[in-house]
């Protein structure tokens, strides 16, 4: 007769340091042997109903957490239960054979495996994705393996359902520390993926389809450079060292053509044609035309020995590192509350300006301060490369206060006959 519980045990480090902290296990037991899966879960021991095997409501989360320690001892009893219903017989090591997924039901003699799958998508993506792409899809792979071993155990098609998603969520932001944005960037590659698998007939499970195993996306509090800031930089002396005035240089001229820095390493001289570059940009494949403002051109007088006059780029973490210091320099230095959530934690971190601005603060200060001097939203964005309004609206950081000041200007330029159309759109455009 099988039977099945839930068992806490301690590691011998657990041991050693003394811990009231225990591993939860899933016990099963068949003709006197017994052996226990590991539910990747921890639990201190204040928090345990030994009676009712689960935790108790003191503990913050229960109902999600004892949710999930029940959904493993129940997959261990269904494994039980389809074996003798096969007229097998389900010996410890068989439902631990099939529990860890090493008997599988072949559909199609080429079935792969979830990491085979997932491995064979990547590559294929090579053809039509950018780098960058592939970069996001490596990190998200690395991301799922780093799970499997925590949680001691092996992803397959049939893991994927909410208690994965809910399980890895809390690996992700609690374990890990990580933001929001990052697990839903994860999650929203791991869908393309399953997706792509059950098209393809090598999964039948479409659990990740349910509208709660969604990719989180929150908005995050980037900033921009406005002009007088970046005037300030532009005036500072930096011939003491010649890497900080390059890096000052490269981004003077982003801020003044949008341009990302992976693009600046691919601008060859053909590109630039009297005020205008014209150039496909790397990210989207998009062709612009980006006229050449007067701080762009004498950025570019400075380096008439260069082959597209621009300075030579620096790798990404070198440039963030001149750029905070650049900023430090001048001055930038208004208290800024970052604000990220880590699942339902809510983290405030207290900076100067200056310590927030990387390579992308360039290209987000252009598209900013363009619509700042009341450029049309769709001329913008034909400079920038966006193909849509909501794309590119994550880049405009206007204040409450700037926006204001805005509508006043347009007022005030507008007294007669004012369009109630194009001040509506305005508005949308501006709002942060």
């Amino acid at each position: 007769m099988a039977k099945t519980g839930i068992t806490l045990l301690q590691t011998q480090a657990q041991r050693k340091l003394r811990s009231n902290m225990r591993e939860i296990f899933i016990s099963y037991a068949h003709k006197g042997r017994r052996t226990h899966f590991f539910t990747g879960k921890n639990i201190d021991v204040k928090y345990w109903n030994k009676k009712d095997q689960q935790a108790k409501k003191s503990l913050p989360g229960h109902h999600r957490f004892n949710m999930f320690i029940n959904k493993r001892k129940q997959k261990v009893e269904d494994i039980a239960n389809s074996i003798l219903l096969e007229d097998g017989n389900p010996t410890i090591e068989l439902v631990r054979s099939v529990y860890e997924g090493k008997r599988k039901e072949r559909d199609k003699a080429n079935t792969l495996s979830f990491h085979q799958y997932l491995e064979k998508f990547i590559n294929d993506s090579k053809v039509t994705k950018k780098e960058g792409t592939i970069k996001t899809y490596r990190t998200a792979q690395n991301q799922l393996k780093s799970y499997e071993r925590y949680a001691r155990e092996k992803l397959d098609w049939h893991s994927f359902d909410m208690d994965f998603y809910w399980d890895f969520m809390e690996y992700y932001n609690d374990f890990q520390g990580l933001t929001n944005n990052g697990f839903g960037r994860t999650i929203k590659i791991l869908k393309a993926v399953l997706n792509s698998a059950v098209e393809n007939g090598y999964s039948n499970n479409i659990e990740f389809r349910k509208k709660q195993f969604r990719a989180v996306k929150e908005r995050v509090n980037d900033i921009y450079l406005d002009e007088d800031e970046l005037l300030d930089i532009i005036n500072l002396d930096l011939s003491f060292d010649p890497s900080l005035e390059r890096a000052r240089d490269l981004l003077i001229f982003a801020a003044y053509t949008g341009l990302r820095f992976s693009d600046l390493n691919n601008l060859k001289p053909e590109n630039i044609s009297g005020n205008i570059i014209r150039i496909k940009t790397l990210k989207t494949g998009e062709y612009v035309s980006i006229p050449l403002y007067p701080q762009a051109k004498d950025v570019m007088a400075k380096y008439p020995n260069r082959p597209n006059r621009v300075p030579k780029p620096f790798t990404n973490q070198t440039m963030n590192r001149h750029l905070k210091e650049i900023g430090r320099l001048a001055g930038i230095k208004t208290k800024i509350l970052k604000i990220r959530n880590c699942g339902t934690k809510r983290i405030e971190q207290s900076l100067e300006k200056y310590e927030m601005i990387t390579t992308h603060t360039a290209r987000r200060s252009f598209a900013t301060n363009m619509i700042k001097r009341g450029l049309p939203t769709r001329l913008v964005m034909m400079v920038t490369g966006h193909t849509t309004e909501a794309a590119f609206n994550s880049y405009i950081k206007i204040s409450n206060d700037e926006n204001a000041e805005l509508l006043l200007r347009y007022f005030n330029q507008n007294k007669v006959g004012i369009d109630n159309n194009k001040l509506t759109a305005l508005a949308a455009q501006t709002i942060n």
